[in-house]
């Protein structure tokens, strides 16, 4: 049966319900980081782990009756030695990158209901939302609207890097503080990305190249359009100069000047109409994704219009 790899994440339990699992895709780490999880979950449950090279490493043991195992392998070892381990109550976790040789073998762990074929890509939203709010469900955690999707948009698209990123935000004094938490997964961040808003004062016949140099995928779009809306919220949420100095994240010691001089320029109006095009393109992003690009062009091109 295929099944969402973000379902395991999401309730880690349902992996119980499975006996052989095909872990595939073409982002490897997040691979690497499904296998470790779903090891873990069975070791937790009784399961003792033991890689497996091929069939005749299945060795008779003199204990079976008082172990159960979990067999993990990088090649697959047949069809008849799975249903071996299978029938003997022991489970299988088989692991390799999408690849045209093991097409049918997908096709054998899409068909079976005892068996769970689990793809591995980046993350879109949506499935980076369901993981988020698992995160945030199980560790009994609120957050102001306006931070929530800006976290969103923050975390990486890829899980590995994502589940690290979630564990700093759990040390985090003030979950919904966007400072602290902007300074939290900035590490993790493109600086190309973090730096572009100060671009901004740029003429459009410098900022257009820069523009399709950078952003050249969903993932980009919202690496970059994060930042600007991080800066925004720390604009648009300080009610003097004073107070936004003290927010201003560290790693902007460089452009503090710049944003503190950007923030005496603006009046409420600005502020408002800042607030509805950074609001509306996020919406548009989300029905048009494929437009991500255009968007965030004709984005930064109005803002730049707003803010001069």
């Amino acid at each position: 049966m295929k099944i969402n790899p973000e379902n395991f994440i999401v309730d880690e339990k349902i992996c119980l319900n499975y006996k052989s699992f095909f872990i595939s895709g073409n982002d490897e780490n997040y691979i690497y980081a499904l296998k470790d999880l779903l090891v873990k979950n069975f070791t937790n449950v009784g399961f003792e782990k033991k890689t497996l090279n091929n069939e005749s490493e299945m060795a008779p043991d003199l204990f079976k009756a008082e172990k159960k195992y979990i067999y993990v392998c990088e090649k697959y070892i047949g069809d008849k030695a799975i249903e071996e381990i299978n029938k003997s109550g022991d489970v299988l976790i088989y692991y390799e990158k999408s690849s045209p040789k093991n097409k049918p073998i997908k096709q054998i762990f899409s068909s079976s209901k005892q068996k769970a074929l689990l793809e591995c890509y980046e993350l879109d939203q949506s499935k980076k939302a369901n993981i988020v709010n698992a995160f945030i469900k199980k560790h009994n955690l609120v957050f102001e609207k306006n931070v929530y999707w800006l976290l969103l948009d923050l975390l990486d698209n890829r899980f590995p890097i994502l589940k690290k990123e979630l564990e700093k935000v759990l040390l985090l004094d003030n979950k919904n503080n966007i400072t602290q938490l902007g300074n939290a997964l900035s590490v993790s961040r493109s600086i190309d990305a973090s730096k572009f808003f100060f671009k901004i004062h740029l003429n459009r016949s410098r900022i257009a190249p820069l523009l399709s140099s950078s952003v050249n995928s969903l993932s980009d779009f919202y690496s970059y359009f994060s930042y600007f809306k991080l800066y925004s919220l720390l604009l648009f949420g300080s009610k003097n100069k004073t107070e936004l100095e003290r927010k201003i994240p560290k790693y902007l010691f460089k452009e503090k000047q710049g944003f503190l001089s950007l923030f005496e320029s603006l009046n409420e109006n600005k502020k408002q109409l800042l607030s509805s095009l950074v609001l509306k393109t996020e919406k548009l992003v989300r029905k048009n994704p494929d437009l991500y690009k255009s968007l965030f062009f004709r984005f930064v091109l109005n803002y730049k219009k707003i803010i001069s």
